[in-house]
């Protein structure tokens, strides 16, 4: 059996790669998102994707084939037997030079021969170049890129890649110098909820279900204390809103000591300024913002650092060392580490307010991102991503807490959405 046929036979027997957001999600993982504009439309079947996959990989040059090897081998996404074959595999194509590993892709097709032609790979170009070059501009007048850093980290908390990232926002003004930065967030489907691979887990977290989300615009951060002010300043809507509830920090600091009710509020006053329909994120939008494509426990890997995320470091997650306690909202971005959507602090910092009532499971849930409510009087409502209180197990992409809808505390506050 020669190299692609050992190769393909291990990868379409992976778990989690059945749908197309898993394999996307692979494609983050491993640093190669930049072929789904070339490979989406391949669903129907495992065999098909990998065997596109491989020769799109491959004919960027036996490193970069190597590369993407290496990355699974070294990664929590496999388990050990795969893990030895993919090493077989490694040693193999590493050994050979590049006409002998041509010959070893040919697959025989009765007397016909298919070959990959060997390219030189564009050393000069670096992967996110490559991306950027087939980053989706989002039809949306006014908007313009920003770039960020993404972090990946393995079970033992250490870094095992960093690189350089871009997306769109539209900025909107809210007066005397205070920017709101909406990022875009394109449609797709994933899995929300927790897999029974993540070992320790809640109920309300399951069972896990296919979403299907639509594209939308989000805040890059939680809303901060100067913005909140600003809004606040604005007509009545419904209630009134004090200009500082917020009892710590400054105005880059995350908005606290907000009900559900206020940021509501906060929204309908921006959307009748704006003309544009601002509010909560729905709970499968939130989580779909967050794993920005990944399956692991958080958007940094299969476990989180307090040189990341403001949580209680005094507490550790998987195996890696325990960190800092800092007691207090940081300000918003200032660990400089995003998700693959450019998103920041998703991972504690402040709990996020949704707009879905409470529901302690995920029995009968939409399939469609839309806001999962109650036709009854339910007043407790969906809160998302941990804060600086909490230990990092509450931090997890698919971690979920309630609060009544007039509660306020010093470690709740939101971010908001723009529908499209």
């Amino acid at each position: 059996m020669n190299i692609k046929s050992h190769l393909l036979q291990l990868l379409v027997k992976m778990p989690n790669t059945q749908t197309v957001g898993e394999r996307r999600a692979l494609l983050t993982f491993t640093g190669f998102d930049y072929l789904n504009t070339r490979i989406n439309e391949i669903q129907s079947s495992n065999i098909a994707f990998f065997n596109e996959l491989i020769e799109l990989i491959f004919s960027e040059g036996q490193d970069k084939l190597l590369y993407f090897i290496k990355t699974l081998a070294d990664s929590e996404f496999i388990g050990l037997e795969v893990k030895q074959k993919l090493n077989d595999i490694i040693t193999k194509t590493s050994s050979l030079e590049h006409k002998q590993c041509n010959s070893e892709f040919i697959e025989q097709n009765n007397t016909q021969s298919v070959s990959i032609i060997y390219t030189s790979s564009r050393n000069e170009e670096s992967l996110e170049e490559q991306q950027d070059k087939k980053l989706l501009v989002p039809p949306i007048i006014g908007t313009q890129p920003f770039e960020f850093t993404v972090v990946i980290v393995d079970a033992q908390g250490k870094e095992i890649k960093r690189s350089r990232r871009q997306n769109y926002y539209l900025a909107q003004d809210l007066g005397n110098g205070v920017t709101l930065e909406m990022v875009y967030i394109t449609g797709g489907e994933f899995w929300m909820g927790s897999p029974e691979s993540e070992g320790r887990r809640y109920s309300n977290e399951r069972p896990q279900h296919q979403v299907t989300v639509k594209p939308f615009l989000i805040s890059k951060y939680a809303i901060t204390q100067a913005q909140w002010r600003e809004v606040a300043t604005l007509r009545e809507v419904r209630q009134n809103l004090k200009l500082r509830p917020s009892r710590n920090g400054g105005k880059s600091h995350p908005i606290t000591q907000v009900s559900w009710f206020d940021a509501v509020e906060f929204c309908d006053r921006l959307s009748e300024k704006t003309g544009k329909q601002y509010r909560l994120p729905s709970e499968a939008e939130w989580e779909y913002a967050c794993r920005s494509g990944t399956i692991t426990p958080f958007h940094f890997g299969e476990t989180i650092t307090s040189d990341l995320a403001n949580y209680d470091g005094g507490y550790s997650y998987g195996s890696e060392r325990k960190g800092i306690y800092r007691e207090i909202t940081t300000p918003v971005g200032s660990l400089q580490i995003a998700n693959f959507f450019g998103l920041f602090d998703m991972h504690g910092n402040v709990w996020e307010w949704c707009l879905d009532h409470w529901h302690e499971n995920y029995n009968n849930a939409p399939n469609n991102a839309d806001s999962w409510r109650d036709s009854s009087d339910n007043q407790i409502y969906v809160m998302r991503g941990g804060s600086w209180r909490n230990d990092p197990y509450l931090c997890r992409s698919s971690s979920r807490l309630q609060k009544n809808a007039s509660e306020m505390s010093n470690h709740v506050g939101f971010r908001i959405v723009c529908s499209l």
